[in-house]
């Protein structure tokens, strides 16, 4: 998981490997503004590139160690050359005070003799006396100082202070990439396209979609389950349903019926569904071979509809209706 300090995204080796090699060659930019779509990892690239800077022992390829003390102060969060500016709690904007505060630590010394490092994110939440308190900084910035800005939107910075770092501007990653990555950060590998689809193709803004529809697929299971016994509408749920759009509950209903094809079949040792393998058996049971083969049929139809000028909600009635009347085989009480 990428969430640890000091571990890069796929996506980022390119980018960290250029900065480091600036590094190197001693024309590494007092100021960075760092910008690009909201859910690629500005901070995170920040944070491991902060960690690299301060580290008494980069490794070859200039990430930090993590062994060194420089690196377990960073780690718990205090180290005196790392300053992290953001709005104060309750409030949507960097103050002059916090900007003003900064600029009297930095003019002292490095602690460690090597970097000083600000990271201000996001830059733009500055207000008009707090970007024109930086300027005189980001002008005559103190030596080995590294000030990194970050922003979704660079145009909401003023010109000043765009003009005075050099732009690093960060687009979405290479779709398969990315999908790859989310792929393995998911219990159920197969919505990574549709969840990139959702987050318009940055992955983590895709991760906590995720999290967001892993409970909406368990309240929709339990919808599915109650069809099956009578207890719900249909025609009402599938309303529900395809709020906001189509694509995920038809994804899920169709990794659904397949997982319970493999269960009726016994084949369950490839699921999609690992975590509603008892719910799924249980339906499946009820249930003839053939008649989920027919139900599999529609659902595929249906989903070959899903960009046509077909109502959704009148799909999805269509599955549902075909779901609940399903003929199922009343099993004894023995029957497990």
């Amino acid at each position: 998981n990428a969430g640890l300090m000091n571990e890069l995204y796929p996506w980022q080796a390119d980018v960290f490997a250029d900065l480091q090699q600036r590094r190197a060659q001693g024309r590494l930019p007092h100021a960075l503004l760092i910008s690009g779509p909201v859910g690629i990892g500005k901070q995170q690239l920040a944070n491991v590139f902060s960690q690299s800077l301060l580290c008494a022992e980069p490794q070859a390829d200039g990430l930090a160690c993590g062994q060194c003390h420089a690196c377990s102060l960073y780690a718990a969060g205090t180290h005196p050359d790392l300053f992290r500016i953001s709005p104060e709690e309750d409030s949507k904007v960097i103050k002059i005070d916090q900007i003003r505060t900064l600029i009297e630590k930095i003019s002292l010394s490095s602690h460690y003799g090597r970097y000083r490092v600000v990271i201000l994110n996001p830059a733009d939440a500055m207000n008009i006396a707090a970007a024109n308190a930086l300027l005189k900084t980001l002008e005559e910035p103190p030596a080995d100082t590294v000030l990194l800005l970050i922003t979704d939107r660079p145009s909401f910075l003023p010109a000043t202070i765009r003009s005075r770092c050099q732009s690093l501007r960060l687009a979405l990653p290479p779709v398969e990439m990315a999908q790859a990555w989310l792929a393995e950060q998911l219990d159920n590998p197969r919505d990574a396209a549709v969840l990139m689809g959702l987050a318009g193709g940055a992955p983590l803004a895709a991760e906590a979609l995720a999290a967001e529809q892993l409970a909406r697929r368990n309240h929709l299971l339990q919808g599915w389950q109650e069809l099956a016994v009578g207890k719900a509408d249909p025609v009402k749920l599938a309303a529900e349903w395809v709020k906001p759009d189509l694509h995920l509950p038809i994804s899920w209903v169709y990794g659904w019926v397949a997982d319970m094809i493999r269960l009726r079949s016994g084949s369950a040792d490839r699921l999609t569904n690992e975590d509603a393998k008892a719910t799924l058996q249980k339906l499946a049971q009820e249930l003839d071979l053939t008649r989920l083969y027919g139900l599999l049929d529609r659902v595929l139809e249906t989903i070959k509809l899903t960009h046509s000028q077909v109502n959704p909600q009148t799909l999805m009635e269509g599955i549902l209706l075909y779901w609940s009347n399903l003929p199922r085989i009343k099993l004894s009480g023995q029957a497990k």
